[in-house]
């Protein structure tokens, strides 16, 4: 919610100032603000969300819950919809600038290799694609696998 909510001008200093009314440790509001460092637009390549207002945001997301008993399984990393892009050919040379003269159109074999970590769960959504997409092979590689205390960690780093 903050890193959405810093792009229409809302100081963050703010934001970490009620955490620490709240009662946060120094360390912890360190961490919030860290936090607000490593994943804000202006470090972002690309729209993670797509250039939606909130309210659009809101209306698709309770569309994509009828009928769904348990929420959390709809989420999908973005790492999938990068795959799904490349292998339509629809990839923006804006974000993913390539090499070698002209881009490839389609591709059937694809090496993700991720500097700095990955999940548990894109490695999962990754399995799920190729068990799904028999045509299209990805390879998952990264210089490691983070839960969310490894992750905190580099971050607070």
């Amino acid at each position: 919610y903050q890193r959405r909510v810093r792009a229409s001008g809302y100081n963050p200093r703010q934001y970490v100032d009620v955490l620490r009314t709240r009662g946060l440790s120094e360390a912890k509001c360190k961490l919030a603000t860290s936090i607000l460092n490593y994943g804000g637009r202006a470090v972002r390549g690309g729209q993670l969300f797509g250039e939606q207002t909130a309210v659009a945001m809101t209306k698709k997301y309770f569309k994509g819950l009828q009928g769904v008993e348990n929420i959390y399984t709809q989420h999908k990393p973005y790492l999938i919809e990068l795959v799904q892009q490349m292998v339509q050919g629809k990839m923006r040379e804006a974000d993913f600038p390539w090499l070698g003269g002209a881009p490839i159109v389609r591709v059937n074999e694809i090496i993700v290799f991720v500097v700095g970590g990955i999940t548990f769960e894109e490695i999962k959504a990754v399995q799920e694609w190729n068990i799904s997409n028999p045509a299209n092979k990805i390879v998952l590689a990264s210089t490691g696998v983070h839960n969310c205390k490894s992750f905190l960690e580099v971050v607070g780093q």
